[in-house]
């Protein structure tokens, strides 16, 4: 029976966030084996999750290219997956430590110290499971990074970025934002204006994939096959 992977992302506007989560795309079916790889979105973009849904057959598993649960993930994802007995969902993304890598390689490559304080920056959500996804990701991060991580959000949902930008200068250092996103977009360019001293890019930053990033991916998928198997 064939199996196809859904790659549900949020949707986006932004010409490089789209072609950021198309490279994604794009890398997960040539390493997917056998296996189709479709594209579906939550919002903006079509074509929508539900559509995909039921324009497909046999064993489906959607894999959220969402960094945490959220109302995406608990709400349209999970409405989508009841669609039909053969369609299942796996979790999101993160937290996971693979990402923590990916995101103190950011840090290291815009020159990031040990004499810096570190801010990771997550979009907003006012989801409490989001929150305490995002929590876990800074711990990530400050283990693989080896020191403090501190949290701000981009919108809201828990301490604005600006404020947790203002708090981290208490300490006195230059201060370094790690950005907790999966590709550019709305928030990224909303995180240019935070006041921060540096700024990393995105995991998925318009380059050729982490090939990390794109082996968690089809590690998610792999973990719901044996489920079922």
């Amino acid at each position: 029976m064939t199996e196809t992977l859904i790659a549900c992302s949020q949707g986006t506007d932004h010409p490089q966030g789209r072609a950021a989560i198309s490279g994604l795309v794009q890398a997960l079916r040539r390493e997917a084996h056998h296996r189709d790889v479709v594209s579906a979105y939550v919002d903006v973009q079509d074509p929508s999750i539900d559509e995909v849904v039921c324009a497909t057959h046999g064993r489906r598993i959607i894999i959220p290219l969402l960094l945490s649960s959220g109302d995406q993930v608990g709400i349209d994802i999970a409405r989508a997956s009841d669609l039909d007995p053969m369609v299942s969902a796996v979790p999101p993304l993160g937290p996971d430590w693979i990402l923590a890598e990916i995101g103190v390689g950011r840090l290291f490559e815009v020159g990031a110290g040990p004499d810096d304080t570190i801010v990771l920056a997550s979009a907003e959500s006012a989801s409490r499971q989001a929150l305490e996804d995002v929590s876990k990701a800074a711990r990530l991060l400050s283990a693989v990074w080896g020191g403090r991580v501190h949290v701000g959000s981009i919108g809201g949902g828990d301490t604005p970025i600006a404020e947790a930008v203002d708090i981290a200068r208490a300490y006195g250092r230059r201060v370094v934002v790690s950005t907790y996103l999966l590709a550019p977009g709305d928030f990224y360019d909303r995180l240019q204006g935070c006041g921060a001293d540096v700024i990393t890019a995105p995991l998925l930053d318009g380059g050729r994939p982490d090939p990390r990033l794109v082996s968690l991916v089809l590690a998610r998928s792999r973990s719901q096959t044996s489920e079922l198997a």
